[in-house]
């Protein structure tokens, strides 16, 4: 078995990596318009009924880079050199869904998200809206010491401010830049203020892959500084399986650890909802029983004092691993207003990842809406992902419009005008 991972693991452009990661069309996402059927069509048009394409904010875009000497984008080696198969065999599928190859510059991811961002929405719809979406281009830290020490070691992808902000400042009619700062770095307020003042609204953590603990009073002074300069901190909450080359500690995804920047004031986005993995109930320690991400999120949106400051996307709840808990999601729509849209990608491009037969299995979608969300899939997976959270249904309950559109708590699209003005 190992022999023959590392043998697919040699060639990104594979069979093997064609079927578990992404499979389109090879017209591309322009060409979708044109060749969808008039079933799928139809479905389309069920799924915009009511949406402002122009209002769309994605708040969870990655971005993804090698080239660390010329765009300062790294990789953990084990992605690259095969030391580790099971690594390597991952960052094949992520580069086949991403319909990009192992050699290629990271410019080429660019183009190519670009082209889906720019087809998110079928054209009669921008037509009418005045525009498409706008998608949130997340920056990501290096991992750092509890001294403050940067590590490269424990890092599995950095993807820095200024390349976030570059490519936003490119495409400022597409992409919104983000950054993201490690709190244990000597120089992080420095760092934050220095993106505020660009006018960039939000941050981006995975504290799982970063080797941060949200909960320590560590993050104390970088907490402050969150709230008074009135940013956005989205972080990963959940188990993290993706990034795992360097630093993996999974107990940090824990919602309740988040609840140290709540109460110091800070909005917190929390990252997937939660939908995967058990943790320990650090509100009741005594019990020694462990709760579902999703459950303890839930929990502290119940709690009046946070009405203001807590909110989640729905990135990823597809996915395999999370979709169990698309229910409860569905059913609690006491929190709906306070959910926001975001993809993941390249995560639903994923083909392995995310299931029609098992959101059809979960009775989410009927047989036929899962038929015609593949169709569009073929063809741009942004657009499938955005269709399948507008589609699914459970007992009645669906997310609202509301939930696809930028929040009126949480505006990061006006970040040329906010730049302006410091």
């Amino acid at each position: 078995m190992a022999s023959y991972l590392r043998a697919a693991a040699s060639s990104a452009s594979s069979a093997v990596f064609n079927t578990l990661g992404g499979r389109f069309h090879d017209e591309g996402p322009e060409a979708m318009d044109s060749k969808l059927s008039e079933d799928a069509k139809g479905l389309l048009q069920t799924v915009f009924d009511g949406v402002d394409c122009s209002r769309i904010v994605d708040y969870h875009v990655h971005l993804i880079g090698q080239e660390v000497d010329r765009t300062g984008c790294y990789c953990h080696p084990s992605l690259l050199d095969g030391s580790n198969v099971l690594e390597r065999v991952k960052a094949n599928c992520f580069l086949s869904a991403a319909s990009v190859k192992r050699e290629e510059k990271d410019e080429v991811y660019i183009e190519r998200l670009l082209s889906l961002c720019t087809h998110s929405c079928p054209q009669e719809y921008q037509t009418r809206d005045g525009g498409h979406g706008r998608f949130c281009a997340l920056a990501l830290d290096y991992a750092y010491t509890v001294e403050g020490e940067l590590s490269r070691e424990k890092t599995s992808l950095h993807i820095p401010n200024a390349y976030s902000y570059a490519v936003a400042s490119k495409n400022s009619d597409v992409f919104i830049p983000t950054c993201s700062v490690h709190p244990y770095r000597t120089d992080a307020i420095a760092e934050l203020q220095k993106w505020r003042d660009q006018g960039v609204r939000m941050i981006k953590w995975l504290p799982n892959a970063q080797d941060m603990n949200p909960g320590a009073n560590k993050c104390d002074e970088f907490y402050d500084a969150v709230r008074e300069y009135d940013m956005i901190l989205l972080s990963h909450t959940g188990d993290e399986h993706a990034l795992t080359a360097g630093a993996h500690n999974d107990t940090y995804g824990n919602p309740l650890l988040l609840k140290r920047a709540l109460d110091k004031g800070c909005k917190v986005i929390m990252a997937h909802c939660a939908t995967e993995g058990t943790f320990e109930d650090l509100e009741n320690p005594d019990t020694f029983r462990r709760v579902t991400g999703v459950d303890l999120m839930i929990r502290l949106m119940s709690r009046p004092e946070y009405d203001d400051l807590l909110f989640a996307d729905i990135s990823a709840i597809i996915g395999t691993l999370r979709a169990k808990h698309i229910k409860t999601l569905l059913e609690h729509e006491e929190i709906h207003d306070r959910l926001v849209y975001g993809s993941d990608y390249p995560v639903p491009a994923i083909n392995i990842v995310s299931s029609t037969k098992q959101l059809w299995m979960l009775g989410l979608i009927t047989w036929r809406e899962g038929r015609l969300l593949n169709e569009i899939y073929r063809y741009n997976p942004l657009v499938y992902d955005f269709a399948v959270k507008r589609v699914m249904t459970y007992n009645g309950c669906k997310f609202p419009i509301g939930v696809f559109q930028e929040h009126p708590k949480l505006m990061v699209s006006n970040w040329q005008q906010s730049a302006s003005k410091m």
